[in-house]
């Protein structure tokens, strides 16, 4: 299962009504703190699926499952960082990159430096930013479609 299906499933399955459907980010987002919940918007084909703040709607994100082909092993999240998504280990994290399709006009970009680890079955996410400095913010994901 891709973890675009992967979040779609959890979009489909009933949230527990404490959730409200939303998942959780502790941290909001970079750029939007004061962002902690998001619903994700999925069509139910393609590999891209948008999220969006449930209380500021201009924090919206498009994200895409990261891929080991292209970019190596998924990162590794620190321990006091799975304990903030509710994760017992690295596997029940699912990776997803930022993607922005108007910071270059040939191509959408991904944000390796600062992917998203999602913790689907507390319905919980946050964004890591990596401390590696050669990691890049604009990394040539797809060419812009035509």
């Amino acid at each position: 299962m891709t973890a675009v299906q992967a979040v779609q499933k959890s979009i489909m399955t009933e949230a527990e009504p404490d959730h409200g459907g939303a998942f959780h980010f502790p941290q909001g987002m970079a750029g939007f703190s004061d962002a902690c919940d998001y619903g994700f918007i999925y069509q139910g084909h393609g590999d891209i699926v948008c999220i969006q703040s449930t209380d500021h709607p201009e924090a919206a994100f498009l994200l895409t499952q990261w891929d080991e082909q292209r970019l190596g092993s998924v990162p590794t999240l620190p321990v006091e960082l799975c304990q903030c998504i509710h994760a017992n280990n690295q596997e029940q994290i699912m990776w997803m990159l930022v993607l922005n399709p108007f910071a270059d006009h040939a191509w959408v970009t991904a944000n390796v430096k600062a992917p998203v680890a999602l913790n689907i079955e507390a319905r919980m996410g946050l964004q890591y930013i990596r401390q590696e400095r050669e990691l890049d913010i604009r990394y040539h994901w797809q060419r812009q479609p035509s």
